[in-house]
């Protein structure tokens, strides 16, 4: 008997010893702790210098806005108001460099995350070397299909995939004939050979297939190499397509504009984003740019966006486009994660990109209702847009829910001022 009252004693010490000594663990682990971090660093990579550097740039400045907005209003506040710190590397257009960049970021610089990378050849490069190193990355462009079905962890992707492109321009394609009456039955595509245009190309045509629509002709490039795009047209415009569908970057989108100008082509021709959404396209094509089509992903005439650009604009002195816009978008889509997240771990930050749902409002500007990462990474709500070059600006013309202006026959655009009027309000 008085064995067992002892052993109960001695159970009862050993209990009550085991919950101090758990209880003091937990005190002296939360006192070794590091102190909440003064800064994030993040990679910002895109092509800063080369033939598109122009985009580049762009996109380097809005997020340099994204951030200095967020480090204005508080930082990351679960992490104690935490700043924001980006560093930047450039891709010079070269998927090679482009990786030993992102490597640079992340192995000597310290990031938490890498935002980019504009081309989908770098872009592959850039992932593949981030999956690696077990670091997040949020591609704001780059459209290949393949680039988030690779079972990767650790890429996300907040723009469309190029078959949401091919599919957009071929729906664009059959509504000419309610909005303008033109009919479109055979169709060509032009595109540049790398993983952008290839992938747009598959897109394309079995969007084509599936409207019952004709490819009548298929033609690819070199884009680091083409110096003249007359003897592609020429042979695209032999086999009388009712239209152009195009995947091309700036200097290439250039040339096969002048090229079609000059051969006095009379159909429609929509880009895939790309050179035509690019400010160098209008420059340098001057009143021959209007008529043109592209796809895009944002726009300065919808309003929820429409004091960023011009914020930008007089920030920094050149005008926001598209690919800006998601660089400015990315930047917020991680501050979000950075919040939930709660540490710069990069596992726990990949987990909460996982877990994005941004419904749409001041911090997510895109033309949707949320943002929010399927299993493969990519963001699953996006609508398009189809711009029309009218008196050397990109105006919307659809879908209608978007529309700031009629679409306007391409054929009727003559002279400087181009024809054509936006919508009241469209400035």
């Amino acid at each position: 008997m008085q064995f067992r009252q002892k052993a109960k004693w001695h159970l009862a010490w050993i209990l009550v010893v085991g919950v101090f000594a758990a209880c003091m663990s937990a005190l002296l682990f939360r006192d070794l702790q590091s102190p909440l971090p003064a800064r994030a660093r993040v990679g910002v990579l895109f092509p800063l210098t080369g033939p598109s550097a122009e985009t580049g740039i762009v996109c380097r400045d809005a997020a340099a806005y994204a951030a200095e907005k967020i480090n204005a209003a508080g930082g990351v506040q679960s992490l104690g108001g935490c700043t924001l710190e980006l560093v930047y590397g450039d891709t010079r257009s070269d998927p090679r460099i482009g990786a030993r960049e992102a490597e640079r970021l992340i192995t000597q610089e310290g990031v938490c995350a890498v935002i980019g990378v504009y081309h989908s050849n770098v872009g592959q490069r850039v992932t593949e070397a981030a999956e690696r190193l077990e670091t997040p990355v949020l591609l704001s462009s780059g459209i290949a299909d393949s680039l988030t079905e690779r079972g990767f962890l650790y890429t996300f992707r907040i723009s469309p995939k190029a078959r949401y492109y091919g599919r957009d321009q071929v729906r664009f394609l059959l509504d000419l004939n309610r909005l303008i009456g033109y009919s479109v039955r055979r169709a060509a595509l032009i595109h540049e050979n790398s993983a952008y245009g290839t992938s747009s190309a598959l897109a394309q045509k079995r969007a084509l297939q599936n409207a019952g629509v004709i490819l009548a002709a298929e033609e690819s490039y070199r884009y680091d190499s083409v110096k003249d795009m007359t003897p592609i047209v020429a042979k695209v415009l032999a086999a009388k397509p009712d239209a152009i569908l195009t995947a091309a970057y700036i200097d290439d989108s250039i040339l096969i504009a002048k090229a079609l100008r000059q051969a006095g082509a009379d159909i429609p021709v929509i880009g895939a984003a790309g050179g035509m959404v690019s400010n160098q396209f209008i420059k340098a094509l001057g009143p021959d740019a209007n008529g043109f089509f592209t796809l895009t992903e944002h726009s300065e005439f919808l309003p929820e966006g429409r004091n960023i650009y011009e914020a930008f604009s007089e920030r920094y002195h050149r005008d926001l486009t598209g690919d800006g816009i998601l660089a400015y978008q990315c930047i917020f889509v991680l501050q979000d994660a950075l919040e939930r997240a709660g540490s710069l771990n990069k596992k726990r930050l990949r987990k909460a990109l996982s877990e994005t749902d941004m419904p749409f409002g001041e911090n997510m500007i895109l033309p949707a209702p949320r943002l929010s990462f399927d299993s493969t990474g990519q963001n699953i709500y996006y609508n398009l847009l189809i711009l029309q070059i009218i008196q050397g600006r990109r105006i919307p013309v659809w879908p209608e829910n978007f529309a700031q202006a009629e679409v306007i026959d391409w054929t009727a655009f003559s002279g400087a001022d181009g024809g054509g009027r936006p919508k009241e309000g469209a400035n």
